[in-house]
């Protein structure tokens, strides 16, 4: 390879990573931006898995050789990028009094588009859920940040997450009643 192909071999490479956090933090920026507003907070990292379209395009593969037709599968297909953190929380106050204001990454995803569909507080535990949504209204990503005493999780899904969930439900609406408490009892098929 010659010295002049190098660097548009290297961007070539990267520009597809350039896409993946869609302006949006990343998990080690939420969690610094959680311990630098609770000075008392540590966290110990515990897993970090990344599968971004070429990983998850070599999993669908793999999954349909394995089971060609499997209807569970179909709804991977409409899965782009999925980013999974935990944390074990070796030390957390009492959160009553933390967290209650906007934080960096709650006013950075809403500059970025995010919309936030959830946000709990107890003196336990604090849950944040965002989403957003592409100029069709069409649901394209989720990310989740959840802590409680034990752990710090925060999970990123980008996609066609409404067609992977529309699809997910079509598959098997029995199922689902089932699962969310519906369907059971009389009239129940």
């Amino acid at each position: 390879m010659t010295r002049k192909a190098l660097p548009l071999l290297l961007l070539a490479l990267m520009l597809p990573l350039a896409g993946c956090a869609g302006g949006s933090p990343s998990v080690n920026t939420v969690r610094w931006e959680i311990e630098r507003r609770i000075p008392e907070a540590r966290f110990e990292p515990e897993t970090h898995i990344r599968l971004g379209r070429l990983t998850l395009g070599l999993i669908r593969g793999v999954a349909h050789l394995a089971d060609p037709g499997d209807p569970d599968l179909a709804p991977l297909n409409h899965i782009r990028h999925i980013e999974v953190a935990t944390y074990h929380v070796r030390s957390l106050p009492d959160l009553e009094h933390h967290l209650d204001e906007q934080t960096a990454f709650e006013k950075a995803l809403a500059r970025n588009g995010w919309t936030m569909a959830l946000r709990e507080r107890d003196h336990t535990s604090r849950t944040w859920m965002f989403l957003r949504f592409d100029d069709r209204e069409a649901l394209r990503d989720l990310y989740v940040v959840a802590l409680d005493r034990d752990e710090l999780t925060l999970v990123r899904l980008d996609g066609n997450l409404d067609r992977a969930m529309a699809e997910s439900i079509a598959d098997n609406p029995k199922k689902l009643a089932k699962e969310i408490g519906g369907g059971e009892g009389k009239g129940a098929r």
